[in-house]
């Protein structure tokens, strides 16, 4: 992919993509990959979420091997946080919607939401929104 990319750039060209981060800490967001990971692991194999991508794309160095062989410079790195605090139905809404929990069955991502619920309920300020924010990183490349 990365050499198709670079034969497809003109010379110079930057190639930008967005990379997950992971959470910030101690908000909805990191409380809903716990309780993500639990329920896939309680998930029969045939209906979990499968892993995707290389797992080397998930950091700088990572990037910097699977592209630089490819004709690309290091890659510059940016941390963007991304704020999707709110109600707790509409922070449901945007973090389940991060991952396709289509393999999984009804019945357990009525559980996840459930869980999801119960957990963040108390985290929620006096305006009734919750924290939830996530990091995502801005990686570009440009070709030599």
């Amino acid at each position: 992919v990365a050499a198709e990319v670079a034969r497809v750039l003109s010379p110079g060209g930057v190639l930008a993509c967005v990379v997950g981060g992971g959470a910030v800490g101690g908000e909805a967001y990191e409380r809903f990959l716990t309780l993500l990971r639990r329920t896939t692991e309680e998930t029969p194999s045939s209906q979990r979420i499968p892993a995707l991508g290389d797992k080397r794309t998930r950091s700088r160095e990572g990037l910097d091997e699977v592209l630089g062989p490819a004709g690309f410079a290091a890659v510059d790195w940016e941390t963007v946080p991304i704020d999707l605090s709110g109600p707790v139905e509409q922070v449901w809404a945007a973090v389940s919607s991060l991952y396709d929990l289509g393999p999984l069955d009804r019945a357990a991502v009525e559980r996840l939401r459930k869980a999801f619920f119960a957990e963040v309920r108390g985290m929620a300020i006096p305006d009734g929104h919750v924290p939830c924010v996530f990091r995502i990183r801005l990686a570009t490349a440009r070709l030599r």
